[in-house]
């Protein structure tokens, strides 16, 4: 990446480089993308379908750091890129961006590493400290006076302080020429290295990771080795990908952390073969995610469908899912397993959960969540709460935002959208 390429990314508004995934064929990445097609180096910031992405740099800023947490939390084998080349698979597998944002991080609240404390050992060369010395070795009595046996040395030159610096210097720059126009802030001056070697950076940072106790010194120095790493082991350390061109599988994650119970396999639908000779147990059914306030207990099925932008019928769950929700949920409500969870006459609900819009819809909501009415099967008298699945919207922003841990606060206003939209349905 030149100099020049940057000063004309630094030049740019973060809005220019970011926009939203249609979920289209060839469209379908989530994440941050730097290519070079050509003689032209192009970066893109791209959200999820649904996501509403502001005006001020300062909110974009923070949007474009929380996609990437979200993506570095829930982005595993699963959900990684699986639809571009082998060698962008690589550069996406390998690529550290959260060790980039540390160094950077860093780099903004205390300028460069610098070396200050002095490292000592026994030994009998090199600069002897009679503090250290009188303060770590025991003396030896003799009619003369005190003899030490060893004495303790400095083993840190000035040159190991200033290597460590250099190193530091070589990761912030790539730091900020990879992800520095996120902040907006000046590029920082090389280190001065014409061809830096790397090889012997990577030994230099283990050895310091060995001798490290202090935790956030340990973090930088275990990110900035992850920078030499990356740098080191790509053709092309000028491009990289940091997404997923499976989102789906992050979206459930997302429902599932925010609104899930831990131990859901509790509730999954088991079958299996009882034969003459033997016994075969079969893969359980698994729903997505399990919700559970006081008095209900929700089967959910987060769909990363487009029906929450495009409004289009065909892109709504098909009847495989919804006779898998069904049965979900008549296996919850009907097994006498779940006596004792259902004391006090629990109500079971099933809805699907899509992506939406909250700023920019049609529907008229005003809501995170947004009832667009609910799924049937003929074979179902749907006289049971449980067979009627209830189709929520939800919007995309607040749910990233909500993705740390479980809410309590939003499984109830989840949870009290599905009921009211149950109701609503009913009467219809």
């Amino acid at each position: 990446m030149s100099k020049n390429f940057t000063d004309v990314i630094m030049s740019k508004s973060l809005k220019e480089y970011c926009r939203n995934a249609t979920n289209k064929e060839g469209d379908t990445f989530v994440g941050i993308k730097s290519e070079i097609k050509g003689d032209k180096h192009e970066i893109s910031v791209n959200f999820p379908i649904g996501y509403e992405i502001s005006n001020k740099e300062e909110k974009i800023r923070d949007e474009i750091i929380d996609l990437i947490g979200v993506l570095a939390a829930y982005n595993d084998k699963q959900s990684r890129v699986s639809q571009i080349t082998p060698n962008q698979v690589l550069k996406t597998v390998r690529f550290p961006v959260q060790a980039y944002f540390r160094v950077m991080q860093y780099f903004l609240d205390y300028d460069y590493y610098m070396e200050n404390e002095e490292v000592y050992v026994q030994g009998m060369s090199g600069p002897v400290s009679m503090k250290q010395t009188i303060k770590k070795i025991s003396p030896i009595v003799q009619k003369s006076g005190f003899v030490y046996p060893n004495l303790m040395v400095r083993k840190n030159s000035d040159t190991d302080k200033h290597i460590i610096t250099e190193i530091n210097k070589f990761c912030v720059y790539e730091s900020f020429m990879k992800l520095g126009w996120i902040y907006k802030q000046k590029l920082p001056q090389p280190a001065n290295v014409k061809n830096p070697n790397l090889k012997m950076y990577q030994t230099i940072l283990r050895q310091k990771l060995e001798r490290t106790n202090d935790d956030s010194l340990k973090q930088l120095f275990q990110s900035m080795l992850a920078i030499i790493e990356f740098r080191n082991s790509v053709d092309d350390p000028e491009e990289f990908y940091f997404g997923t061109n499976n989102f789906e599988y992050i979206w459930e994650k997302l429902i599932d952390e925010v609104y899930g119970v831990p131990n859901k396999n509790y509730y999954f639908p088991k079958t299996n073969w009882k034969l003459r000779v033997g016994k075969r147990e079969n893969a359980a059914l698994e729903p997505d995610t399990i919700m559970i306030t006081d008095d209900s207990i929700s089967v959910l099925d987060a769909k990363y469908y487009k029906y929450g932008v495009s409004r289009k019928t065909s892109d709504l769950p098909r009847s495989t899912s919804i006779n898998k929700q069904i049965t979900y949920g008549e296996y919850i409500a009907e097994n006498l397993k779940f006596i004792k969870d259902r004391q006090g006459g629990k109500q079971v609900l099933n809805a699907f959960l899509l992506p939406f819009n909250l700023e920019k819809n049609e529907f008229g909501a005003d809501d995170n969540y947004f009832s667009i009415g609910e799924a049937v099967a003929d074979w179902k008298r749907a006289d049971k709460d449980y067979e009627r699945v209830q189709g929520i919207l939800v919007d995309v922003k607040r749910l990233m935002a909500n993705s740390t841990k479980p809410n309590r606060q939003e499984i109830i206003k989840l949870t009290d959208a599905i009921k009211e939209s149950l109701i609503r349905n009913k009467k219809m």
